[in-house]
């Protein structure tokens, strides 16, 4: 049987995680304290990762558990990425990942990072935020005007376009300085961000 290679991570974060995020037989994993997300939405994780300082009593309902040493380099998220990819998933998602503590969330969008330079497709997502890490390339969004559109950069300058927004962009030189791409609004067509060079985080929030 062909292996999964798509799989969800269900992270701490107060965002919500709903079942409607995760297609039907996919690969979850949860990220220490994400277990009480996960059980709250009515999601069983296939595999359990952390180093469980924000659960209290070790779950017995889980198929695998994995636990992490307290003292350690990466966060419970990037142990939990580093394991799908070990695993064969190259389609990975993160879930309750934004919204709640700033500095876990800037560590989650670091993230995507370090799975775009894995060669792994990687988004956060949730009722409130999606995010996705762009280099080299063009995403295409579809219209959602429910929510702002941002684009940041991430190195000192980064050359994009922006089109099928209200405030477009061509072939602009943006800095990681300038907030310029802050809260732009969907049209009626399918948005499409291209990167020549550089590097951005592109965000989806809830209005």
């Amino acid at each position: 049987m062909e292996t999964i290679k798509r799989c969800f991570i269900v992270c701490a974060g107060p965002e919500g995680c709903g079942s409607a995020f995760i297609p039907k037989d996919s690969f979850v994993i949860c990220a220490d304290g994400g277990y009480e997300k996960a059980m709250a939405a009515g999601i069983r994780p296939d595999l359990l990762i952390g180093d469980f300082d924000s659960i209290g009593a070790m779950p017995d309902d889980v198929k695998e558990i994995i636990k992490a040493p307290s003292h350690k380099d990466q966060t419970d998220t990037l142990l939990a990425v580093m394991t799908a990819e070990e695993r064969g998933f190259t389609d990975i998602t993160l879930l309750g990942a934004c919204m709640g503590r700033v500095d876990h969330t800037i560590a989650n969008l670091q993230t995507l990072k370090y799975m775009s330079k894995r060669g792994l497709k990687g988004r956060i997502a949730g009722e409130c935020t999606d995010a996705f890490f762009l280099k080299d390339g063009s995403i295409e969004l579809a219209p959602d005007k429910s929510r702002y559109l941002s684009v940041f950069s991430l190195t000192d300058k980064s050359e994009i376009s922006i089109r099928g927004a209200e405030y477009p962009l061509e072939h602009y030189i943006m800095s990681d300085s300038e907030p310029i791409g802050v809260s732009n609004e969907f049209c009626d067509t399918v948005c499409k961000i291209t990167v020549y060079s550089g590097e951005v985080i592109v965000l989806t929030v809830k209005k």
